[in-house]
């Protein structure tokens, strides 16, 4: 399914340096933000246990 949409001329660009079409370069742009995401919830995590860890020595 297609649908008309108004963008402006310089997201145009942003998406086409994604991909070769507006609708490719968008879905690498979802592509990218998502395991960006991954990725930064890991490293929450890390810092998470770094900071139970370092917080546990401050008991001794």
């Amino acid at each position: 399914m297609s649908k008309v949409v108004r963008i402006q001329e310089d997201a145009i660009d942003i998406a086409l340096s994604y991909g070769p079409s507006i609708s490719e370069g968008i879905r690498a742009m979802e592509t990218r933000l998502k395991r960006a995401e991954r990725n930064q919830l890991d490293i929450e995590t890390v810092r998470a246990a770094i900071r139970e860890e370092l917080e546990s020595f401050g008991r001794y």
